[in-house]
């Protein structure tokens, strides 16, 4: 089941077209003078959310409230959010004011990070040919997924860190009542979880925002400390700058360089590569959009929050660690009925202006030609060509 983290608040809304124009996947559209978000094309990329400076699109996933339905919670804190505290002093007080939320156990993924790390470049380096594309970011899987199918294979099948985490949670508390809840950095992350998307397929409860948590967690920082040690690789994985770097590595982060690296990918243009490692936020997952600080400075704390405390990576069975990579396709035409649309769309792309302008709320002419040969919209609804006929 698709999901989107994001949703349209109106008020805040003043048609600019910004987000339309944005969105990588033509997944943002204008109708009824509202923005509609199509969930089967959305990839949660979060480019919309950067281009609207009215805050007319949100991203959220659960409320904080919804601790108060386990009797006992867990908190997963990313590598990205504790890479933004400049000390382990620091680290620990932000530790600490995590648990007065109201949580039982605050749990660092770093040493799982750093385990998923290290078994992704063994996979990539023993492959046989071609080469792996190694990311922890679902943005990628879904862009790969509705833009690049045919490097659906070339994925690397890992779990998400969270994921891998819970599982061993749920293994710990052997069948008790636990709701766990994952901190995230992104908009993509807030989809990773059973609630608020009905999807039972994951094993983390409940994400949580960062960014809306702020005011919170420093109201709580001057109050005490809780101990907390963290992988200096698992730290790395969320670091593009500081991954070691290989000549058979290409690690790249940025969303519009990772749409050129798999156009290159999808030609056979990068077989000199053995791994791909790709991450669509700038600066990676310490770019995360959710998050407060410079991404610039917190790639230096590595070592100001490792030191000589540095922890090993993980050790959990290999099999945790994978998935299963499904394309999600709720398509079910045949191919026949497939090219009889495609030849529909295009005869009317042919009467349209193809001049791409978004006026009628419709990204490009050939998403409007789409909608008007699937009966939602009618040529008389472009306004260029609607202008063009009061003019004679």
């Amino acid at each position: 089941m698709r999901r989107t983290s994001i949703t349209y608040t109106l008020s805040h809304c003043v048609h600019c077209l910004k987000c339309v124009k944005a969105c990588p996947v033509s997944a943002v559209t204008l109708v009824d003078d509202r923005i509609s978000i199509n969930k089967d094309r959305c990839i949660n990329c979060g480019q919309c959310i950067k281009a609207c400076h009215s805050k007319g699109l949100v991203a959220s996933g659960s409320s904080l409230e919804a601790i108060r339905d386990y009797p006992y919670t867990v908190c997963l804190v990313p590598s990205a959010l504790s890479s933004v505290c400049k000390s382990l002093e620091e680290a620990e007080r932000l530790f600490y004011a995590i648990k007065q939320l109201g949580f039982d156990e605050v749990i660092d993924l770093s040493p799982v990070e750093g385990q998923l790390k290290r078994e992704t470049q063994r996979i990539c380096e023993e492959l046989d040919h071609g080469n792996g594309i190694a990311s922890f970011c679902p943005v990628i899987k879904r862009l790969i997924e509705t833009s690049y199918p045919m490097l659906m294979d070339n994925l690397v099948p890992l779990n998400y860190p969270s994921e891998v985490m819970a599982k061993q949670i749920r293994k710990r508390e052997n069948g008790k009542e636990t709701g766990i809840f994952l901190m995230c950095e992104c908009e993509a992350k807030l989809a990773l979880a059973k609630e608020p998307y009905k999807n039972d397929t994951y094993e983390v409860d409940h994400t949580l925002a960062i960014v809306d948590l702020f005011p919170q967690l420093r109201a709580h920082f001057p109050e005490g400390r809780e101990e907390v040690h963290f992988c200096r690789s698992g730290l790395q994985a969320a670091n593009p700058s500081v991954i070691v770097q290989k000549q058979e590595y290409l690690i790249a982060d940025g969303f519009d360089k990772i749409n050129d690296i798999l156009s290159m990918e999808e030609f056979n243009l990068l077989n000199d590569f053995r791994m791909l490692y790709l991450f669509p936020c700038f600066n990676g997952c310490i770019g995360g959009h959710l998050l407060w600080g410079n991404s610039y400075l917190t790639r230096n704390h590595i070592d100001a929050l490792t030191g000589e405390e540095n922890l090993p990576v993980a050790d959990y069975p290999i099999e945790d660690l994978y998935k299963e990579m499904v394309i999600e396709n709720e398509d079910t035409r045949s191919f026949t009925e497939k090219m009889d649309e495609f030849r529909r769309v295009n005869e009317v792309l042919e009467k349209l202006p193809r001049y791409d302008c978004s006026a009628c709320g419709m990204q490009t002419c050939r998403i409007m030609a789409e909608e008007i040969a699937r009966g939602h919209k009618k040529l008389s609804d472009c306004r260029v060509l609607a202008a063009s006929k009061e003019r004679v």
